[in-house]
């Protein structure tokens, strides 16, 4: 399996919010902590975004697909792809 997302926006909640997406197409992915911003974000569509504060927020999520994940973000200076590997143990 491998997942991709792409957004365009700015700062750790880009990172975060492409995460979130990528995670949330997974079944077997359980979201424990999620928050969303108060403002208005232009990266994702509403409802669809992770804050991240330091100290406060945070995105938190369990892995119960029986497999390893590896997660990798890349980014071209305006856009951020994260990618959900899944790693079969032997």
């Amino acid at each position: 399996m491998v997942i991709r997302k792409k957004v365009s926006g700015g700062g750790n909640c880009q990172v975060s919010s492409t995460l979130y997406n990528a995670v949330l197409s997974v079944p077997e992915l359980l979201v424990v902590e999620r928050h969303e911003h108060s403002n208005y974000v232009p990266y994702v569509p509403k409802g669809k975004d992770a804050a991240v504060a330091y100290g406060s927020y945070d995105f938190k999520f369990t892995n119960n697909t029986g497999n390893d994940i590896k997660i990798s973000c890349t980014t071209d200076g305006e856009n951020i792809t994260t990618t959900l590997i899944s790693i079969k143990q032997i």
